[in-house]
């Protein structure tokens, strides 16, 4: 463990807007004597703090620990996993040298190629940006220089999201609060995806160091622990809300999906909505991440569908059909459309 009064802010903390979220009462950079790099000190509210399993948590910051350096190196790359805990250091007349409790955790911050600059300030870049429709990113654009992402891309950042959980799953480890707001991603100089709120993960079959919550939007549909089956139900919803650009959708537009995915891939989708399954097809679910790795090149972008296994796909389209640039390219076919009869017409009456 760390004690409070050993961390340092770091030189460049002000930089950065972090929003702390529903655990968290902020979020600092700061730096420790001994341990290489920036660091984020995480401080719990006193909810939260009124709910933590400290021995779970320790656990956890063990269990990074003992990894293999190459798995521990992978670990830090996808996610925010608790580094180490901080006691508190905080005097009082009951504890003269302060009372030693948990306040809070030590985690890696993500690159800073998932950061944007918004005025003075570096903000992340969380995924539910990949909901964002055509239109409402051209609202946003003058506000906060957002921009809008493909399908495409879309599919190779959560195929990147899909590896993390496969990754965590497979060394014990379910992810548990899985949601569009606890992960940013990058698409320069390739898709790639961190993991955050790592401390809600929780051991398969066993408990976690803190309470067991999502938010609506990302309710299971049935009472019971978080389990990897609950993972790939998230998943899928996060997948079906990026591609129809709803973040609050409860229902599949086939002919969307459709024009960007294979029956099979929809197939795997559809299977986990209906609810978490007793089991999934994880070579199956694999096999989907994997495809749509290539999906995005350096110079085009692609889609796989049921009729062509690699479709170039246009800058700027949505799968929904129904954005402004799809507007805008109506209109402008009326407009030849127009002018075409026009000329013909003024031909043919000799004007």
């Amino acid at each position: 463990m760390v004690d409070e009064a050993d961390l340092k802010p770091a030189a460049d903390a002000a930089t950065y807007q972090l929003r702390p979220g529903g655990q968290a009462r902020s979020l600092t950079p700061c730096e420790v004597a001994g341990v290489p790099g920036r660091l984020l000190f995480k401080r719990y509210d006193e909810e939260t703090l009124a709910g933590l399993d400290e021995d779970a948590l320790l656990a956890m910051v063990r269990w990074r620990r003992e990894l293999p350096r190459q798995d521990r190196a992978a670990l830090d790359r996808r996610c925010a996993w608790p580094v180490a805990a901080v006691r508190s250091s905080t005097s009082s007349d009951a504890a003269p040298h302060g009372d030693g409790r948990i306040v809070g955790i030590l985690i890696r911050p993500a690159p800073e190629q998932m950061f944007v600059g918004l005025r003075d300030r570096m903000v992340p870049r969380h995924l539910d940006e990949l909901t964002r429709s055509p239109d409402r990113v051209e609202a946003l654009r003058e506000q906060y220089g957002t921009r809008y992402y493909e399908p495409p891309y879309k599919l190779a950042v959560l195929g990147r999201l899909l590896s993390t959980v496969q990754w965590l799953h497979e060394r014990g480890y379910v992810v548990g609060d899985l949601q569009l707001r606890n992960a940013v991603f990058t698409i320069d100089p390739a898709p790639a995806v961190y993991l955050l709120d790592c401390d809600s993960c929780v051991p398969a079959g066993g408990h976690g160091a803190l309470p067991e919550a999502d938010p609506e939007q990302w309710k299971l549909p049935r009472e019971g622990a978080f389990t990897p089956e609950s993972d790939y139900y998230k998943l899928a919803w996060a997948l079906v809300r990026c591609l129809q650009e709803s973040a609050e959708t409860w229902t599949l537009d086939e002919a969307a999906l459709a024009r960007v995915l294979p029956s099979r891939h929809i197939t795997l989708i559809r299977q986990c909505l209906d609810g978490p399954p007793e089991s999934v097809d994880t070579a199956r679910w694999r096999a989907a991440g994997e495809s749509w790795r290539w999906l995005v090149t350096p110079g085009r972008i692609y889609v796989e569908t049921d009729a062509n296994l690699r479709e170039a796909w246009r800058r700027g389209r949505s799968a929904v059909g129904n954005g402004s640039a799809a507007r805008r390219g109506g209109v402008v076919v009326l407009i030849v459309v127009l002018v075409a009869i026009a000329v013909v017409a003024l031909v043919t009456w000799g004007v």
